[in-house]
């Protein structure tokens, strides 16, 4: 939340000349999902949405939950998985009020129970206070030596 998923993930593929996709997007409304379903429903239909787009997507930008699921990271086996990350006053900055960001109230306790698991999925790219060219110089650089 907040770390430039959307935007990097665009730029990285528009210079590979792949496809993006905003995992988010895909599903809908997030915040009518979570008014309506809540967290619970709204991951439910994150899984859906990514066991579909990982057969023709060529970027996705994953929302900032999607690898705590297992289903999740292994629906991503085989994926270059690079994670973004800002430091937490970067974040909230960036986050502002939280418009439009169900989960923006609980910034502190998700960044502190997902720290651990995030350099586990891929290598962590830092985007605060960095110029978008040189993250996503990083990011491409990452991927082509990724196995």
């Amino acid at each position: 939340m907040g770390a430039g998923k959307s935007t990097v993930g665009r730029a990285v593929a528009a210079r590979a000349g792949v496809s993006f996709v905003d995992l988010d997007a895909a599903i809908g409304d997030v915040p009518a999902i979570f008014a309506a379903e809540g967290e619970a429903g709204f991951r439910a239909r994150e899984r859906d949405a990514l066991s579909r787009l990982v057969i023709g997507a060529g970027v996705i930008a994953l929302g900032g939950g999607t690898l705590v699921d297992p289903r999740n990271r292994e629906a991503l086996a085989g994926w270059r998985v690079v994670v973004l990350m800002a430091p937490r006053e970067v974040l909230a900055a960036r986050v502002g009020t939280g418009e439009g960001r169900p989960l923006a109230a609980q910034l502190e306790r998700l960044l502190a129970e997902r720290a651990g698991l995030w350099p586990l999925c891929g290598p962590v790219v830092e985007t605060g206070g960095r110029d978008i060219a040189a993250v996503v110089d990083e990011v491409l650089s990452l991927c082509r030596t990724s196995a």
